[in-house]
Order: structure tokens, then sequence, then C-alpha cells
């Protein structure tokens, strides 16, 4: 990887890493003026625990960016099976949240606030769907990594 594509990855993981932490501060604020009550509630701890996934995966990735940096990334004891597990998790644990505020919302639909919970229910859908293809895109991730640091012993026993 490039000097210049490591300084853009990080500039771009801080920036998304700030804007989670902004999105965690200010959900009370937007749940409010969306949506009050439990749904409110329940909102912000969507936004709360969507945003903590997503920063152990930028934080993952950021990771995963020094080994390859540092070219040890296809050692065998660099932990970056750590790392994509760790990964493969938070978004899976999103994908969880995300389909339990689809259930919330789609079955909370009551009185003036419905149309902005069925709003809610299909944004938490995609959410669930995005969440879900990413843990899944990261797994075959993992497998073509373990495959080339199979690869890179085998051939370090060779030469």
């Amino acid at each position: 990887m490039t000097g210049i594509v490591d300084v853009l990855l990080r500039v771009l993981l801080i920036v998304l890493f700030g804007a989670c932490v902004a999105a965690q501060f200010c959900s009370g604020l937007l749940a409010g003026s969306v949506i009050g009550g439990a749904s409110g509630v329940v909102l912000i701890c969507l936004i709360v625990a969507g945003s903590l996934c997503v920063e152990a995966v930028l934080i993952s990735v950021w990771m995963l960016a020094g080994m390859v940096r540092d070219e040890s990334i296809f050692d065998g004891r660099s932990g970056a099976d750590r790392w994509t597990n760790t990964a493969i998790g938070a978004l899976g644990l999103a994908a969880l949240f995300a389909a339990a505020g689809f259930v919330y919302f789609l079955i909370t639909q009551t009185g003036s606030s419905a149309s902005t919970e069925v709003a809610l229910a299909v944004v938490a859908a995609a959410a669930a769907g995005v969440a879900a293809a990413l843990a899944l895109l990261v797994v075959v991730m993992r497998r073509l990594l373990q495959t080339a640091i199979q690869y890179q012993s085998d051939l370090s026993e060779v030469i």
C-alpha cells in the first residue's frame, strides 16, 4: 500500500470515527425531535449500539492497515485473524441490533407517529441488510487472508 493511500485511509477512518462519536452524542436530540417516548429511547439505544459496532470495525481496519504498512499482514502471528474476527462480530451485532429495531418499529406503529415509525423500520431493515452483507464480505476476505498466509508460509519453507 502506497504512502498516500495509507494516509488517506487513516484520515477517512478518523473522520468516520469522529462522525460515530458525534452521532452518539447527538442521538438524544435526534430521537427527541423525530420521535418521543419509548420509541425515542429505543432509537437512541440503536444509534449508540450501532455506532459502537461501527467504531469496532473502524479500529479493526486501522489495525489491519498498520499490518499491511508494516508488511506483517501475512505473518501467521500478526493477529490479523483476531482483527478480522472482531470486524465480523461487530458487523454481526450491528445486523442483530438493526433487525431488532426493525421488529420494534414495525410492531409499535401507533397514532400520529406511525409514518415515522414505518420510515424508521425501513431504515433499520436496510441497516440490518447492509451490516449482514458486510459481515459476509469480511468472512470471504478473512478466508482469502488465511489462504494468502498459508501460501506465504509454504513459500518461506521452500526458500
